[in-house]
């Protein structure tokens, strides 16, 4: 079996240890791009609409409260997981969200949130 080739641009988050799923996301209609799954529980396309639908009312709170801060991530944890959800270019018309899902008893969060950055910010470039 082949991997298409923007799935091969997760590569780099589907080496953080623990990684169970990571996707890149279109934000206004929850549409998975790419994605790369080594745990096949969880369904994709609900995480990916999941993580749009919280991305953007993230986004409408913290337009409302006038903090000036555009979202850097969002960290949910389940008793299981962690979903951290971060845009690729905040400052662009279409969004785009990098959904990374974890295996909590694997993963040392603050090292995976540092590779999710570079990673981020690699794409951007």
């Amino acid at each position: 079996m082949t991997v298409p080739v923007a799935d091969t641009l997760l590569v780099p988050v589907a080496r953080i240890d623990g990684c169970a799923l990571a996707c890149l996301i279109d934000a206004s209609t929850g549409m998975v791009i790419a994605a790369m799954q080594r745990e096949g529980s969880i369904s994709l396309p609900a995480a990916a609409g999941g993580a749009a639908d919280i991305a953007n009312v993230v986004g409408l709170l913290s337009g409302e409260l006038a903090t000036g801060d555009g979202l850097e991530d969002v960290i949910l944890t389940f008793n299981h997981h962690f979903h951290v959800i971060r845009p690729v270019r905040p400052d662009m018309d279409t969004q785009i969200l990098l959904l990374v899902i974890l295996d909590r008893t694997r993963t040392n969060l603050a090292m995976a949130r540092r590779a999710i950055r570079d990673f981020c910010t690699s794409l951007s470039a």
